[in-house]
């Protein structure tokens, strides 16, 4: 049985070493171009094995246990990131409390009010008093007590056109 694919380079360099299964070196057997890969392997090997390295001189291991003695010694380095670790954890954990904290239920903000004293329209035509809620209280919407104290500040311009729309309401009201 042959391989469909051909064997990964560890298994080539297993069976370089003579240590690859049965079935990679009856493909390496059979296949011309893993057969040449594994020969290259062995060819550098042996190559390895005949090279002469010298022995470094009794100098470099005293200065190489030296380096690595005050290497051990030392304290650790100190990280250039250290002196931001503190503020960015304290800002995530007031950020949360915050968020944490804050009311879920925020009351909405009092609505301003629907109708000035100089409104020249009559209230079901002003299309904001429709905002107010009924529990307002009329003073807190057009700024006076009474009709006579809001009718008494307005100008001659003012009173006509609040006159007309008075008309126009009382007949829209008898219309029905």
């Amino acid at each position: 049985m042959t391989m469909r694919n051909h064997p990964g380079d560890e298994a080539l360099l297993d069976a370089a070493f003579g240590a690859a299964g049965a079935e990679t070196e009856r493909h390496v057997a059979s296949c011309a171009e893993c057969a040449g890969r594994v020969s290259d392997v062995r060819a550098a090997l042996s190559m390895v094995a005949e090279a002469e390295a010298p022995e470094p001189s009794p100098l470099f291991w005293d200065a190489f246990r030296g380096r690595v003695a005050s290497a051990i010694a030392a304290p650790p380095a100190r990280r250039r990131y250290a002196g931001f670790v503190l503020p960015a954890f304290l800002a995530a954990a007031a950020t949360i409390a915050v968020i944490t904290y804050l009311p879920t239920d925020v009351a909405a903000p009092a609505p301003s009010p629907a109708a000035s004293a100089s409104s020249s329209l009559p209230v079901a035509e002003d299309a904001s008093f429709d905002a107010v809620p009924p529990a307002v209280a009329a003073e807190e919407i057009v700024g006076c007590r009474d009709v006579a104290e809001c009718v008494a500040d307005l100008s001659d311009e003012e009173s006509r056109a609040f006159a007309d729309a008075l008309r126009a309401e009382l007949a829209a009201s008898e219309d029905l």
